[in-house]
């Protein structure tokens, strides 16, 4: 048998031939590598903004559960809040007495603008449209959370309630009900027993599919959009608005 330098055997079927690859098969290879990467990549970066949106919906939502918890220690249950009672408090009284004190966090501030908290413009809806005007006290933690507070009375005059919207990601875009921005309410709901709760917005206990019918989905506001995520196990699911 014929060897070749250093002594390995010749083999005559490679004999005269390149090993590797060409030019255009690596550019072909690569091309094909950017078209699987751009297909796939919006997906994972949605699936990421999803996830993180909900922890962090989660984790502000119970900071507030955490003071409705404090604050009845110090004045007794909800329903006997005197805020509660008609024109008694102003949205910026009910924060300053029943949310700030007990956050626990010295780094925790207070505006009374949404501009002076760092946003450039209102917040919109899903549907595009301006939202959230009258929200004049905001709460920014430590955490980067903000919460607007907003106070309204009831139809009949009999008692005040409030709403506070949770910011997930403060003054940054999108600043979107829906995405970035969910609600949740003190003391309002059709059922009597769900009077005097912290709950996520869902005034007159829809189901999930009644609340993507009604509200939450693009040609509409958003508001009950953190209901369907509580709803859901604290979870985006396919059919959510994103």
């Amino acid at each position: 048998m014929k060897l070749g330098g250093g002594g390995a055997p010749e083999n005559k079927l490679l004999k005269g031939k390149k090993i590797g690859f060409t030019l255009a098969e690596v550019l072909i290879t690569l091309g094909l590598l950017g078209i699987v990467i751009a297909m796939t990549l919006p997906g994972i970066i949605n699936g990421y903004q999803k996830k993180t949106t909900v922890k962090k919906l989660q984790q502000a939502y119970n900071f507030l559960h955490q003071t409705v918890l404090l604050a009845e220690n110090d004045y007794g249950e909800m329903k006997d809040w005197v805020c509660f009672l008609p024109n008694m408090c102003t949205a910026e009284e009910f924060a300053e007495t029943y949310i700030v004190p007990y956050f626990k966090d010295p780094n925790t501030k207070t505006f009374r603008a949404l501009v002076s908290a760092g946003y450039k413009n209102y917040p919109k809806g899903l549907n595009g449209e301006t939202t959230m005007t009258r929200w004049v006290y905001t709460i920014k933690t430590n955490q980067g959370y903000v919460y607007m507070v907003s106070s309204y009375t009831l139809g009949d005059g009999s008692r005040t309630a409030y709403s506070v919207a949770i910011d997930v990601n403060g003054e940054k875009l999108p600043n979107v009900v829906g995405r970035d921005i969910f609600w949740t309410t003190y003391g309002y709901n059709i059922s009597k027993e769900k009077h005097y709760i912290l709950q996520m917005s869902n005034y007159y206990n829809k189901s999930r599919d009644e609340l993507l019918r009604s509200d939450c989905n693009k040609n509409n506001l958003g508001q009950y959009c953190g209901a369907v995520i509580e709803i859901d196990g604290w979870e985006i699911k396919e059919d959510y608005p994103w």
